[in-house]
């Protein structure tokens, strides 16, 4: 089954919520975007995926230059864009890569939410679809990493990552959760949330981005 329609989804709110938006509005959650710089990784990073184009992933330049070479387009063209690149992708619904694309599409969602101030839904599929991906990267991590393993208790269930019995508990929702992984939180923050054993272990572990925000971000 595609998991297509939940990026469309996400992809037909994203451009209503921001038509109407000033393209220039900052965007605190990706700090020195605008609205419109993020449309413009969304459309820009498509097209990256589509051509297997990563370089600068790791060290955060991937999403960087896509902002850049797009700083004189308008929104428009930033739609137009997307459009054409999905085009491109669309066969990556289908692939290992359609969890990844569902990932972020919906993290800069909410992104570009928090900016706007329009809450959207935090607790429907989109969200649990949007986990998918990065939980499977962060089971990988502490497996090759020989963290110990954590159990993660979220509304709809319990989930251990990592190899052996777990030697702590997160307890959070998905949404939170989405958002320490993408590392819209501080270290503090994430230290805030309910523990049972310390976090200190597997905060390091968390930041799938490379690095939490230095400063809390609320939402």
């Amino acid at each position: 089954m595609t998991i297509a329609p939940i990026y469309d989804a996400a992809k037909a709110r994203i451009t209503a919520l921001v038509s109407g938006a000033g393209p220039l509005t900052p965007v605190p959650a990706t700090p020195g975007w605008s609205v419109k710089d993020v449309v413009a990784h969304l459309a820009g990073g498509l097209r990256d995926f589509a051509d297997g184009r990563f370089d600068g992933v790791e060290s955060g330049e991937w999403g960087e230059r896509q902002v850049r070479d797009r700083r004189d387009n308008t929104l428009q063209d930033a739609f137009a864009e997307w459009d054409e690149n999905l085009v491109r992708a669309a066969e990556l619904f289908d692939t290992p890569m359609g969890p990844v694309l569902v990932s972020e599409v919906v993290a800069h969602e909410h992104d570009l939410r928090s900016a706007l101030g329009v809450p959207g839904d935090r607790g429907g599929v989109e969200v649990r679809a949007a986990l998918v991906r990065p939980l499977q990267q962060l089971d990988r991590r502490l497996r090759e990493n020989d963290v110990p393993a954590l159990r993660i208790s979220l509304e709809h269930g319990d989930r251990v990552l990592g190899h052996g019995e777990p030697a702590g508990t997160l307890r959070t929702t998905s949404f939170e959760l989405l958002r320490v992984i993408g590392g819209r939180r501080s270290a503090d923050q994430i230290k805030a949330l309910d523990w049972d054993g310390d976090p200190d272990v597997w905060i390091s572990s968390l930041a799938l981005s490379g690095r939490h925000r230095a400063e809390p971000f609320e939402e």
